[in-house]
Parts: structure tokens; sequence; C-alpha cells
């Protein structure tokens, strides 16, 4: 039986990423998931890198930081793996042509016939484009993010802790780190509302010379170096459905025989902004991003809800707990809620939670569970 410093459940974004940090520290560490190395929504990810423009604020500039660490990084870390060549955002019902304008991101305006001197193909739009935006990879990202560590394919369903060593099958761990995105938590997290929104991704190939990513309501890439391009786009919330996610969305009955219509109306969404000509569907893939109302991700120490609340109940009429007076899962850490951002997110998250970890620096308040913790413990 292999005894290991950190064990992280999930092998996605969130989960392969704190990995490649942790190992880099030195540590021994291993990741579990029930279906492989991004086999689910971060394989199905189109893993676009874009800027979200708009007037400065405390998620934009949280975004954006996140954004200029993990191009860097990804272009250190597999750089073959990583097209960037930015991206062309089109007004639509969210970012309108005042909220483009008025963004603290440096931009270049495109009108239409300007894009049309660039590529014939392009339909009549125009746009705002940003140099800093690259599309990736998944799956060779997370492949190269976990060379160095112990991988298992394994469904865990529960977590036993003995003479201060979690036991999972047949690994011992000193510490767990949960990275599950939508499945269901392996520790109590009532005040962590996990939703899931559902994905979809075409890759296609075409002649068609596509000069950089495209995003209005989907995302277009560029042609990529393994001559195929991405079209993604967030499809569905299930906010108010009660469901649970058990597998893949490829296998989940909810999208069973769905494809056809779902591919049609995408790849009509993308002939909107250019013309791909010789168009071949390569493969399609879908995936259950895993978000909470605030958008922001959640990392850090998982708080015990009912105890600390045992301990301390006047935190429920809003009395502040210093954060180590809170009761605490023992060497038990989660990081998720990344959304639709998995892979900008994936680094800068890792890097800030694996220094919490190893070096005790503080967690961003807006990224903390104590930040939910004391929301659901004072609105009840």
């Amino acid at each position: 039986m292999k005894t290991y410093d950190y064990l992280i459940i999930g092998a996605g974004s969130a989960g392969c990423n704190i990995a490649y940090f942790l190992q880099q520290n030195g540590k021994k560490v291993a990741v579990v998931d029930r279906e492989g190395i991004a086999g689910g929504a971060s394989g199905a990810a189109g893993a676009f890198l874009s800027p979200l423009p708009g007037k400065k604020n405390l998620y934009n500039s949280f975004v954006n930081d996140a954004l200029e660490f993990s191009i860097n990084f990804y272009e250190k870390l597999i750089p073959e793996a990583v097209d960037k060549k930015g991206v062309l955002r089109v007004a639509n019902d969210n970012f309108n042509q005042e909220k483009l304008q008025t963004n603290s991101i440096n931009y270049k305006y495109f009108n239409t016939q300007e894009l049309q001197k660039i590529s014939k193909n392009f339909r009549d739009i125009d746009g705002y484009f940003y140099e800093d935006a690259a599309v990736l990879e998944p799956l060779i990202i997370c492949n190269k993010l976990l060379q160095n560590c112990d991988f298992y394919i394994k469904d865990i369903k529960e977590l036993t802790f003995e003479n201060d060593l979690y036991k999972v099958e047949d690994i011992k761990a000193k510490n767990i780190i949960l990275a599950q995105g939508v499945s269901d938590s392996l520790a109590e997290l009532p005040y962590m509302k996990i939703s899931p929104i559902f994905g979809l991704r075409v890759d296609v190939k075409t002649t068609t010379d596509i000069p950089f990513n495209i995003h209005k309501s989907i995302s277009v890439s560029t042609n990529k170096h393994n001559d195929t391009v991405s079209i993604g786009a967030t499809q569905q919330r299930h906010d108010t459905q009660d469901m649970k996610c058990e597998t893949t969305c490829d296998k989940c009955a909810f999208y069973i025989n769905t494809d056809e219509e779902q591919i049609k109306t995408l790849l009509s969404q993308a002939d909107e902004l250019i013309k791909l000509e010789d168009l071949e569907v390569v493969k399609t893939y879908k995936g259950a991003r895993a978000t909470i109302k605030s958008y922001f991700p959640v990392i850090g120490k998982i708080i015990d809800y009912e105890s600390s609340l045992k301990r301390h109940p006047s935190i429920s009429k809003g009395t502040k707990i210093p954060e180590d007076s809170l009761e605490y899962y023992p060497n038990l850490h989660v990081i998720n809620a990344l959304g639709s951002r998995g892979f900008v997110l994936g680094p800068y998250l890792a890097k800030i939670l694996s220094e919490n970890i190893l070096h005790n620096t503080p967690i961003p308040k807006e990224l903390s569970t104590q930040k939910l913790f004391y929301k659901m413990a004072r609105a009840k």
C-alpha cells in the first residue's frame, strides 16, 4: 500500500494543476479520477484563454490577473499545446458595444471592412481584438501536468481517516484535496452549492484560415497545431434542476441522442461569424462545468459546518470568529467551481492554494471557504 503526501481527487484542470504545483514543491502526489485524466468537463472544454472586458471590478480583475499568469505558465510548460493569436470579441447581449468600449483592457477595434481585408470569410461583423488570448489542447496540458505524479482510475465513494492518514482503497495519504467539479463531494459542504453548466465543444477541420479566436455567444478557435478548429459554447444551466452528475455528459441520459441538433445549432452560430469552407466535424465533446452563484471559485481548508456552529453559535448572529478558531476536517482541502474558465483559473488558483498549504500564505477572502461558510451561517 503506497502512502502519499497528497491525494488529489479529480483529474480536471483544478486537480491536475494543484497536483503539479505540490509535486514541484517536492511532495509525493497521487491523483484519482473515475473517468481518467481530463475525462469530464476539462477534457470537453474549448480551453479558450480570453480576457474579461468591462469596467474594472473585483471579479474581472481576478480573471485578467489569472489569465496573464496562466498564459505564461502554459507557454513555459508545453508551448506546442498553446496557440496564442488573440481573440476578437463581437458584441452580444452580455457584452454590448458600450461595455466593450469602456473596458480597462487594451484593445483594437476592427470594423467589417477591416476584418474582411484580413479574411474574406468573415461575415458582416465588427469586434474588439485583444492580443492576450489563446486556445489550448486540454488533454495534452493535463497529461503534462501529471507526468511526475501517480494516477489511478478509481470511483471513490468515501474517505476514511485513521491514525493521521486517509485511506482510500489501497492508497494512503496524509492530505486530501477535493477537486471533484460537479460530482457529489466526499465531505459535507452545505455552504458550497455547486451548479452544473452544460458545455458543448465540436472539433472540426476546415480549409478556412482563421487568424484568431472569435467570441460572441459561442467561441471559434484559430486553426490549432493539430489542424483542427474548436467551436464551443455554454449551452444550459442546471441551477433549478435536481440533478446529480454521476457520470460524464456524453453518457448522461439527459443528453443522449441530442448530438445532432446541438451540433447543428453550434455550427450555425459559428457560420454567423465566419464562413468555414470544406467543413468536416471530427469529434464532439460534452461536459458539465462546476460553478457557484458568485462565479468566484473556491479554495482552501474545508470547514466542518455543524461543528463550527456548535462551538460558536454566535456566528449565526454575525459574530466574526478568527479563522483558526473554526472547526475543520483534518488535512482536507478543496479547489472547485472554476466554471467555464477552468484553464484560465487552474494554474493561478493552484499557485495560491499550494502557497497557502505549504507556507500558510493567506487566501484572498473572495476565494475562501470561510466566505461561503459565514454567508450561509448568518443567512440561517
